[in-house]
């Protein structure tokens, strides 16, 4: 009798730890890289085809987007599958310190997430830099330093983040310079967001609820997205309840 139940104790002890760890192996599959993770430095595979590709590169409108996981500056998680869990479109803009072309674009994007700032969640990615200092940029096609012109007028200039937390910093630095109002997130060391969408410096999603694309753009169109995201909204009336 004793043997049975010593038996029935040791399963009960191995359920429940078993139960335990699968717990903690689900919280923790997409744990926060270390600052000292070394990043990935590609070349983008938008430049080929005298930069056609970049069109044919990442999700198009009415795919499926996988899930992500990815994290602020300051260390706070982001998952898709979660904000789209509100049942609120999300918008999902790509950009860099050194890229030109989205920083110029940040007033807009700042006008479109004060504007739809009940109905759509718009968070900013930051991606591997666009026109680095230090080393050829990652749209090059002669593996030589391209420093943008408006980056040498506007004083703008930064290396290439070799490191995890070296990349942090630099979207921090971002952010704070240019009065960013929607939440920063920041690629992973191996450039999963950037080589899964597109590839491109600064590019916009709109995703529906349900992870359908409903708009991609290679580059940011305030005008276009504005009146796609306008669309989306007449369309679904009663689907964009706020749930602040």
């Amino acid at each position: 009798m004793k043997s049975i139940s010593y038996l029935l104790s040791l399963l009960l002890v191995t359920t429940l730890s078993s139960c335990r760890t699968s717990y903690n192996t689900a919280k923790n599959a997409n744990p926060i890289p270390g600052d000292a993770t070394t990043i990935t430095l590609p070349v983008s595979e938008g430049i080929k085809n005298n930069y056609r590709n970049f069109e044919k590169l990442g999700y198009q409108k009415g795919a499926k987007v996988p899930d992500l996981t990815l994290y602020s500056p300051e260390g706070e998680k982001f998952t898709l599958s979660d904000v789209l869990a509100k049942n609120k479109p999300i918008l999902l803009i790509s950009g860099s310190y050194t890229c030109d072309i989205s920083r110029h674009n940040l007033a807009n994007i700042n006008a479109l997430t004060a504007k739809y700032t009940d109905k759509i969640s718009t968070y900013i990615v930051y991606t591997i830099d666009a026109h680095p200092m230090d080393m050829s940029s990652p749209y090059s096609q002669t593996n030589q330093i391209s420093l943008a012109k408006e980056n040498v007028r506007e004083h703008i200039e930064a290396k290439q983040p070799r490191t995890y937390g070296e990349r942090k910093a630099l979207a921090q630095k971002w952010k704070q310079q240019n009065g960013i109002l929607a939440p920063v997130l920041v690629d992973k060391p191996t450039n999963d967001f950037w080589v899964s969408f597109g590839q491109a410096p600064n590019m916009a999603y709109l995703i529906e609820p349900d992870g359908t694309v409903y708009v991609k753009q290679t580059w940011f169109k305030y005008i276009n997205l504005d009146n796609a995201i306008k669309e989306w909204l007449n369309g679904h009336p009663k689907e964009h309840v706020s749930t602040r």
